[in-house]
């Protein structure tokens, strides 16, 4: 057991160093200010255990022993800042003070000790080696030490807790809950052999105390993410930036965001801390929209903020895993500016259809596509109108056809209807059968046929449909348009004279 218990010690010994080096090399950062002295308080440690069991002068062991109580009680009190710093807390300036003047009051005890006798019941004159540092009664203040030491170690613990158990869903925030548990466990276990079970001449409680101090350097200073964030002041460069922000761990998990996000959604740091982006999203879905790219076919879109996402993966030094910024540019203004340039671009200002802008630019994406309908529609007649009854007769019936299509074509799901000339119309249906659209044409006509000649609405319609996919749409678009043709080579003639003799009788020449 004492072989196994010292094999042990050399190992932990080694231990203490790796953190040692490597903070050393950030030393001149001061950000980690609390976690550094802790990890070079346990290094010196160290370095008096070594002192202690390679002394041959009874001083420095009697002395190198006992500044381990004083260590111990200074290791649990870092212990607590170090976690203060950690949860993103300010070390109350009395408990500061009030663990600084029992720090100073345990080094007197134990540089005393030889006096006094109040920790441990061995003077220095009477050592004769490091033996007898583990043999000898305690003195009777060395249980209120004791005590003193693990009060102070399980606030620290108490606090971590309760932070991790809200952040219980960030995955970094798992490992930080696991490792800390197993420490103190160990912390324990090591603590109550040494008290309880075993007499060895190795201080298991420096053993347990290096493994937490290591275990806290690796998930605060190498891994854990927030932290990272707030020591290194990122964080509050973060908060004062014009634009929104989110960060997630690897899982796409809200570990911050941005005050401004919070505030003006009314949104509380609980309930979105931990939580998928996904489902944070959707919170404010109905006040606002976040894309990555522009959808000018939204609706609803009014009264509602938009904001245009641009996301990063980043890694911070020393961290084994990644995370994503989230950045929301408000475009809000600019959406709208573009919506209405869309509508310009893309839209006919007459009768609210798409326009041939438009057409032709879903026409070059559509390659072999299965079936696949093509309705073009010509309106007869409209010259005449214009010139006898005036433009605003022209402009009622090019309105009237495009309502009349609106409304036949409304249970088309997926379709396309645009004014692509003067008089000229066109509809594209997806996914459909050329039994419904037959059906569809011979609605449209219908519903453009009046007893008054002055309601009727005449049209010329052609249909084309691609079952299998094989055919160009260009060639369906020309097959259509050639039907249409065709009725109209028969129908617009007859109107024409129809609409001239019905002009001449109710005498409403214009021009």
């Amino acid at each position: 057991m004492q072989t196994f218990f010292e094999i042990i010690l050399v190992l932990t010994a080694f231990l203490s160093l790796i953190p040692v080096v490597n903070m050393f090399r950030n030393r001149s950062d001061s950000k980690y200010a609390c976690l550094k002295v802790l990890i070079y308080s346990t290094f010196f440690w160290t370095i008096l255990i070594i002192l202690e069991r390679v002394s041959t002068n009874t001083f420095i062991i009697y002395y190198s022993g006992m500044l381990g109580y004083v260590l111990r009680l200074l290791f649990a009190v870092l212990m607590l800042c170090t976690i203060y710093q950690y949860v993103g807390k300010k070390f109350p300036i009395f408990l500061k003070i009030f663990l600084g003047v029992l720090v100073v009051i345990d080094l007197v005890l134990a540089l005393t000790n030889s006096y006094t006798l109040w920790l441990l019941k061995l003077k220095q004159t009477n050592l004769t080696s490091f033996n007898d540092l583990y043999n000898s009664p305690y003195g009777p203040v060395f249980v209120y030490h004791l005590v003193l030491s693990y009060i102070v170690a399980l606030l620290a613990i108490v606090l971590l807790f309760v932070f991790l158990g809200k952040q219980k869903g960030i995955r970094q925030y798992k490992e930080v809950t696991t490792m800390m548990a197993i420490s103190v466990v160990l912390v324990l276990l090591f603590n109550a052999l040494q008290l309880f079970v075993v007499k060895v001449n190795v201080n298991l409680t420096y053993i347990s105390l290096v493994i937490v101090a290591f275990v806290l350097y690796d998930v605060i200073y190498r891994k854990d993410m927030v932290f990272n964030l707030r020591a290194s002041g990122r964080s509050e460069i973060l908060s004062n930036m014009r634009e929104m922000y989110i960060l997630t761990d690897v899982d796409r998990k809200i570990i911050e965001i941005s005050p401004l996000l919070l505030e003006k959604y009314n949104l509380s740091l609980e309930e979105v801390i931990s939580q998928p982006f996904d489902m944070v999203a959707a919170k404010i879905a109905d006040k606002a929209t976040l894309y990555s790219d522009y959808n000018m076919n939204e609706d609803g879109y009014e009264d509602k903020d938009h904001y245009h996402l641009r996301e990063k993966e980043f890694k911070l030094k020393g961290m084994n895993e990644s995370g994503h910024m989230i950045l929301l540019y408000d475009e809000t203004q600019v959406y709208y500016l573009l919506r209405e340039l869309n509508e310009l671009s893309n839209y006919d200002s007459m009768t609210g259809l798409n326009n041939r802008n438009y057409i032709e630019n879903k026409l070059s994406a559509i390659h072999h596509t299965k079936n696949v309908g093509v309705i073009s529609l010509d309106l007869n007649g409209l010259k005449i109108n214009n010139d006898y009854l005036g433009h605003e007769r022209g402009d009622y019936l090019l309105k009237s056809i495009a309502n009349i299509m609106k409304q036949v074509f409304k249970d088309i799901p997926n379709k396309d209807i645009a004014r692509i000339g003067g008089d000229e119309f066109m509809m594209i249906a997806y996914d459909t059968d050329l039994e419904f659209l037959e059906n569809k044409k011979r609605e449209l006509l219908e519903s453009c046929e009046h007893e008054d000649i002055e309601q009727t609405i005449s049209v010329s319609v052609g249909l084309s449909y691609d079952e299998n996919g094989t055919k160009n749409i260009y060639n369906l678009i020309s097959r259509a348009d050639a039907r249409m043709y065709e009725m109209k080579e028969k129908i617009s003639q007859a109107y024409r004279d129809k609409m001239i003799e019905y002009i001449k009788m109710q005498d409403k020449f214009i021009r």
